[in-house]
């Protein structure tokens, strides 16, 4: 009799430990328990490599079907748009560009987009496009305008190997053709890749600004004075052309989504609280995923799992494990937990009334100023206050009681900035500042342009929910951060995926 009581306990020990940790709150869709497999080994330790993104998509060829739909779809509409009948883009080696190494096809050379009135935009790269080293090193990106069979001219590439001294230096040889080009489509109005209006918000470090001045000169030079004084700047268009989506390109970030949720689920599956390292989850496939932890910190630290205050943490009971850019939550229980608690449910609810207003006021058709009007009349009826700024850039940081100073004390604040994405045909998804931006940042002539059918963007915002405990030591507020990517329509939000209504829980093994 004790043997089988002995076998049974053990029995019942190691099904305890088998029982995979992840379950929904309470039931998602009929679908969603199923997609969450069982695991009787769960890893101490996560891997960045636990996750490889995108492995049976081929990305070379998605991207090149989205490059020929650019090239067919949205470069006659928004060259004919703007009133530009060519458009010369200078590339440089020098000069880093994943713009024109990805998107167009080249990191050097000069890529020239002509209007001559039919359906079909002249697609032609001349001038400096380096070919092969006599080093035999030199890794340049300039042979996918040759690969990809889209272009109409594609003039040799120069072979990089430094002459015999003579007068003559590279300067003589940049633009060289170029004029004889011009002349024979004569264009009327030239657009070339300089900035002049649209600029970046003040002390931003990452702009891309165009040619250098002294290839403008250059090119000037080579042009004559007739279509030198015909030269304008690409900004508009080359925003324009950035920011519009085709069919592949909506497809592809669809099935790029549904590989980073399996990624996060399987990441779920794998921690194991008390043990799992904050900073084993982290950045995969080159940041397309970046799973955090929110946790209720000390006034002055972020609750946010990646930031000064969270060395050598590890997952615990009370977190929440965040995917945002995905838009996907779970909890993680207590031991002594079956559900969450209710300033949890509490916020997972406000998240919920948060995406509702965000889903229906955010349209292609309208303008950032627009939208924000709107949804500000819409949060304040639901008890939200809307903020300028994000708490962890105003000074003191992270400091809850004077960040909601002499406001309604209970009610929950929130802070937006609904940038851009930019996926095109370059290599990874990019965050694009160079097109609408809807919230507090960002220079005012981004609140002023209309969203394009279909607009790549991210539904970025942090809330900030009063929580009051006992401890007094800690913060009085619970956060919130969300960066999913989606889509604006004339109807609205379209998702890339269907959006999470009910938070995954993550238990503790017993």
């Amino acid at each position: 009799m004790r043997k089988k009581i002995f076998i049974g306990s053990i029995l019942f020990f190691f099904l305890l430990v088998g029982l995979i940790n992840i379950t929904p709150a309470k039931s998602l869709t009929p679908k969603d328990p199923s997609k969450i497999s069982l695991s009787s080994s769960p890893s101490p330790a996560i891997t960045k490599d636990d996750c490889l993104l995108y492995q049976d998509i081929d990305m070379k060829k998605w991207n090149n079907k989205i490059r020929q739909e650019k090239f067919d779809m949205v470069l006659p509409q928004v060259m004919r748009k703007h009133g530009i009948d060519m458009w010369i883009y200078v590339a440089r080696e020098e000069i880093p560009d994943h713009f024109a190494a990805e998107e167009l096809g080249s990191s050097s050379g000069v890529f020239v987009f002509t209007d001559r009135g039919d359906d079909h935009i002249e697609r032609a790269i001349l001038g400096r496009r380096w070919g092969k080293s006599h080093r035999g090193w030199g890794e340049w990106r300039t042979k996918l305008v040759e690969e990809c069979g889209l272009y109409d001219f594609v003039a040799d590439a120069i072979r990089v190997q430094e002459p015999v001294g003579s007068v003559l230096t590279e300067y003589d040889y940049r633009f060289k053709g170029l004029r004889e080009f011009v002349m024979a489509r004569n264009p009327q109005r030239i657009a070339v890749n300089y900035k002049h209006d649209l600029g970046p918000w003040v002390t931003f470090i990452g702009e891309k600004d165009g040619l250098s001045h002294t290839d403008y000169v250059l090119l000037t030079e080579e042009l004559g004075p007739e279509y030198a004084q015909r030269l304008v700047s690409d900004e508009y268009l080359r925003m324009d052309y950035i920011i519009r989506t085709v069919p592949s390109e909506i497809k592809l970030l669809k099935k790029m989504r549904e590989d980073e949720i399996k990624c996060i689920k399987k990441v779920w599956q794998e921690i194991i609280p008390g043990v799992t390292k904050v900073e084993d989850l982290g950045e995969r496939g080159d940041g397309e995923v970046d799973l955090v932890v929110y946790r209720r910190m000390k006034t002055g630290l972020s609750q946010r799992g990646r930031s000064a205050g969270w060395e050598n943490a590890v997952v615990q009971g009370g977190d929440i494990i965040a995917a945002p850019s995905q838009g996907m939550y779970a909890y993680v229980l207590r031991p002594d937990e079956t559900e969450p608690p209710p300033e949890i449910k509490k916020l997972w609810q406000t998240y919920l009334t948060v995406e509702k207003i965000l889903a229906k006021t955010i349209r292609a058709g309208r303008t950032p100023k627009e939208i924000i009007r709107e949804y500000t009349q819409k949060f304040a009826e639901a008890g939200i206050i809307v903020r300028d700024n994000q708490m962890h850039m105003v000074t003191a940081k992270n400091n809850w009681p004077l960040y909601s100073a002499g406001y309604e004390p209970g009610q929950t604040h929130i802070s937006l900035d609904m940038h851009g994405m930019m996926k095109g045909a370059l290599d990874r998804k990019y965050e694009n500042y160079f097109g609408p931006r809807i919230g507090s940042l960002g220079p005012e002539w981004s609140k002023n342009i209309p969203l394009p059918p279909y607009h790549h963007f991210v539904l970025e915002y942090f809330f900030y929910m009063p929580s009051p405990t006992d401890n007094l030591e800690e913060d009085q507020y619970l956060l919130w951060w969300d960066h999913e990517q989606a889509l604006a329509t004339e109807n609205g939000v379209e998702y890339l995926s269907p959006p999470q209504k009910e938070l995954y829980l993550i238990r503790y093994h017993q």
